[in-house]
C-alpha cells in the first residue's frame, strides 16, 4: 500500500476509533407506570362519635405506561372508591379521583385508618394511604 492509501486508510479508521473510546451510552428508561397520589396521608382533626366524614384524594400516572389500578381495599370503618370507576386505567399523565369516607366510631380515642390501592406499578405494588383522627370523648359535667 502506498503512503496515500495508508493515509486514506487511517482516516477512514478515525470515526471508529473515536465511538470505540466514547462512553457507552445510558440505557435508555424503562417504560413504566408510576402511581403518585395526593395527598398520600390526611388527619382529619379532631371529630364527634358517630359522623360521617369524607375526603378526596388524587390519583396520578406519572410514568411512561398505562396504570392500571387492580383493587383498593380499606380497613373497618373506612370506605374507598374511586369517583369514577371506569377510570382504572390511567394513560401517562392522566389523573382519577379516589373518595375516602370514614364511619367515626362512638368510642373516644385516636384512629388509624389504612386504604391499600394495588396497581401496576412495578416500583409500588401497593400504595398505603393513611387516614386518622381523633374521636372527642364525652364532656364531663361541672356542677
Amino acid at each position: 500500500m502506498t503512503r496515500r492509501g495508508l493515509a486514506l486508510f487511517a482516516l477512514m479508521l478515525l470515526p471508529a476509533l473515536a465511538r470505540a473510546d466514547a462512553p457507552p451510552a445510558s440505557p435508555s428508561p424503562v417504560a413504566a407506570p408510576r402511581l403518585v397520589v395526593e395527598p398520600a396521608s390526611f388527619d382529619f382533626g379532631t371529630l364527634k362519635p358517630g359522623g360521617i366524614v369524607q375526603r378526596q384524594f388524587v390519583l396520578d400516572n406519572v410514568g411512561r405506561a398505562d396504570l392500571v389500578i387492580e383493587s383498593i381495599v380499606s380497613s373497618c370503618n373506612c370506605a374507598a372508591v374511586l369517583d369514577d370507576e371506569t377510570r382504572r386505567t390511567l394513560k401517562p399523565g392522566a389523573r382519577t379521583t379516589m373518595r375516602i369516607r370514614l364511619t367515626v366510631p362512638a368510642e373516644a380515642g385516636r384512629i388509624q385508618k389504612s386504604v391499600l390501592i394495588k396497581s401496576n406499578d412495578p416500583a409500588r405494588r401497593t400504595f398505603e394511604v393513611k387516614v386518622e383522627a381523633l374521636v372527642a370523648g364525652p364532656r364531663e359535667n361541672k356542677h
